[in-house]
């Protein structure tokens, strides 16, 4: 289908948008549950085991299991209506976790319950997650989509601030809380999934959220395999979208690589916890304060230029980090260094979701989102597997300074692609999007 499109007398905010309340609700019961079990997940696993590395694990194990389930759940919630699924993820939310609760008070939960828990867990949740990002589409237009996604950053920047310490805090009053908490927050956005009109949102585009179940319909849908292929085949037959991938593959390696270049050295030096943790928080901040300027900006500059000029501010950011913890630089002043710097770098990051992500969400059929978000998501996260192992790796050879010169090395090379290339520089604002090509 094409995109939706609305005229400028026409306009709204899509908060009056008919089902985005729900929406919203929904997904933000949903990301505010994983946010909040992310730590006490860790934390249980370590009470359980004893072992930080079983916690590790425990960590890792799940992440596989979740990127491998979202490789194939796009194109499942492509072939599916998307408010069914969003209920079923809830409540697969709220009988994992309740079970971990469960268990945790009735002191009968082992590690290797937890662990095969927590993976089914993720694995669902990779393979249903997609659903709600793949929905937004079908209840808002194409202009106010990149200002959309734009709340959405700053919404998750909100959670991921305060879901760690929260976490941790009902843990501390009771080790199943937290468990309990998130099992409640999943049967929330379950609930607001319900309240969902999917024949509003058949009205709205026609797309894949149709409440059509006819004979015909089901006799003429490609098998499971063909929209899998095909999915992964229009985005590899467009090149924005390669360039896009390699770009932000290359980007996300970097600035993963800092990351736990900036964490892995700390612990070297025995620097408490809490001030290990507050670099974590910095970042998250300032992507809160990014979202509010994507928010302004999503539909008032070009995006081709907004996104060049963002990925040179991630260099410049990085770029003092190579003076920090010197022969003549005190750990204080190395420190605080290092703090601001890695915070002043989350600020571009909404910017580029809501502008590059929102002109491909926006461009590409309605019906295939789901398949999208995969093809883009996964190719970009796949070099950062391996970004805690380089910075491990480099650490010991390199010393700070010269493992954090390799990953802004990394960082400019996702810059040049992206100064190089005229389709990306050339992308125009967002009232320009229904006449421009992806």
């Amino acid at each position: 289908m094409g995109a939706v499109t609305e005229a400028p007398a026409m306009r709204r905010s899509f908060w009056r948008a008919p089902n985005y309340a729900a929406w919203f609700t929904a997904d933000t019961a949903s990301a505010a549950g994983g946010s909040l079990r992310a730590l006490a997940v860790s934390l249980a696993g370590y009470a359980v085991s004893g072992s930080t590395a079983a916690a590790g694990w425990l960590g890792t194990a799940a992440l596989i299991a979740q990127q491998v389930a979202s490789v194939f759940g796009g194109t499942f919630v492509d072939r599916h209506e998307r408010r069914t699924l969003i209920v079923v993820n809830a409540a697969v939310g709220v009988c994992t976790w309740g079970s971990v609760a469960a268990l945790f008070a009735a002191r009968m939960l082992t590690y290797p319950l937890l662990l095969v828990i927590a993976t089914l867990g993720s694995a669902v949740s990779g393979f249903l997650g997609s659903a709600t990002d793949a929905m937004l589409r079908s209840i808002i237009g194409v202009r106010d989509y990149p200002k959309a996604l734009s709340l959405n950053r700053g919404r998750d920047a909100t959670i991921n601030i305060a879901g760690n310490p929260v976490g941790g805090f009902l843990y501390g009053v009771a080790p199943w809380l937290p468990f309990l908490v998130t099992a409640c927050l999943y049967a929330t956005s379950g609930a607001a999934a319900r309240c969902i009109d999917v024949r509003r949102l058949a009205r709205t585009d026609g797309a894949a959220d149709s409440a059509d179940t006819s004979a015909t319909r089901r006799t003429q849908r490609p098998s499971f395999l063909a929209d899998f292929v095909g999915g992964w085949s229009w985005s590899l037959h467009k090149p924005l979208l390669v360039t896009i991938m390699i770009a932000a593959a290359v980007l996300n390696y970097g600035v993963n690589g800092v990351e736990y270049a900036i964490q892995l050295h700390l612990m070297q030096l025995d620097t408490s916890a809490t001030l290990i943790g507050a670099i974590g928080s910095g970042i998250a901040a300032t992507m809160l304060v990014g979202a509010f300027a994507a928010a302004r900006l999503s539909d008032r500059v070009p995006v081709g230029g907004c996104i060049c000029v963002s990925f040179v501010f991630l260099c410049v950011c990085v770029a003092p980090m190579l003076f920090a913890y010197g022969p003549s630089v005190s750990r204080g002043a190395s420190y605080a260094l290092v703090f601001v710097a890695n915070s002043v770098m989350g600020l571009p990051f909404p910017i580029i979701d809501a502008l590059l992500l929102g002109f491909v969400y926006a461009k590409a059929p309605t019906s295939m989102q789901g398949r999208i978000a995969v093809s883009l998501t996964v190719p970009a996260q796949a070099l950062s597997a391996f970004s805690s192992a380089s910075a491990g790796a480099l650490l010991p050879v390199l010393g700070f300074r010269g493992t954090i010169a390799v990953f802004l090395a990394t960082l400019a090379l996702s810059t040049v692609m992206v100064l190089c290339s005229a389709r990306i520089r050339h992308i125009p604002r967002a009232d320009g999007w229904d006449t421009a090509e992806l």
